[in-house]
């Protein structure tokens, strides 16, 4: 699904003290920052399938990941709900450095990741991930999202009735790396660099504006081999 821009993209938000922000305002955090002017600055070192093949780049994409690992470990406990999926990241991308920045191998991590079993309204989650760029680009970058859960009241009434769907969440895009600056955005699992794809995963997300846009995950049974992307409306 293709959403035209409603609006200009919005300024990178200041960024406010350590002490002053929570899971609420975690787009402001110098930590945020960090993570995402690292993945930023990683993402020119790498080739078309996500390695990073010139060995005279790996000093700085040790950094720069070592960077990115860092601003992980800080920003969990604010996610605790995701304890298990940031907890297997700093592995992920340990391999990654040990194996010289070949083809990336997330799935691990990916297999962690569940926001569909934290339904509720307001809940945030942290992902990143080395996936291919948006509007159909095959080439992999590592990107790093802050995403929303959107689920009011009437869409947990649809739930608990005729329109159950354990598998589905809806998701806002709060602030997200360059990949995800875009007319739209996909958030499909099998977009992840990884050894196999998992058959039980499945997800997708769109974009409108920024930063209040809205996404769509959701992981059908074994035997699904398809989708359908679901907009929420904007609050």
């Amino acid at each position: 699904m293709s959403v035209p821009h409603t609006a200009a993209p919005a300024a990178t938000p200041a960024v406010a003290p350590a002490s002053a922000h929570d899971v609420q305002t975690v787009e402001t955090s110098p930590a945020w920052h960090r993570l995402k002017a690292a993945a930023t600055a990683l993402q020119p070192l790498q080739v078309k399938d996500g390695s990073i093949p010139d060995p005279e780049d790996h000093p700085r994409a040790r950094d720069l990941v070592s960077s990115i690992v860092a601003s992980i470990r800080e920003l969990a406990p604010l996610f605790p709900h995701d304890a298990a999926y940031l907890g297997a990241l700093p592995g992920d991308f340990a391999r990654w450095v040990d194996g010289g920045f070949a083809v990336p191998d997330f799935l691990d991590s990916l297999v962690e990741f569940q926001p569909q079993r934290h339904r509720v309204d307001g809940v945030r989650h942290l992902v990143v991930f080395p996936m291919y760029t948006q509007n159909g680009s095959p080439d992999r970058h590592v990107e790093a999202l802050i995403v929303e859960a959107i689920w009011p009241d009437f869409v947990a009434a649809l739930e608990a009735g005729d329109y159950g769907n354990a598998l589905f969440v809806s998701l806002r895009l709060i602030d997200f790396t360059p990949g995800y600056d875009t007319n739209s955005a996909v958030l499909f699992p099998e977009t992840v660099a990884m050894r196999e794809i998992p058959p039980f995963t499945w997800g997708r997300s769109s974009r409108t504006a920024r930063p209040r846009a809205t996404a769509a995950w959701s992981r059908p049974p074994p035997t699904s081999r398809g989708s359908r992307c679901r907009r929420m409306p904007r609050s």
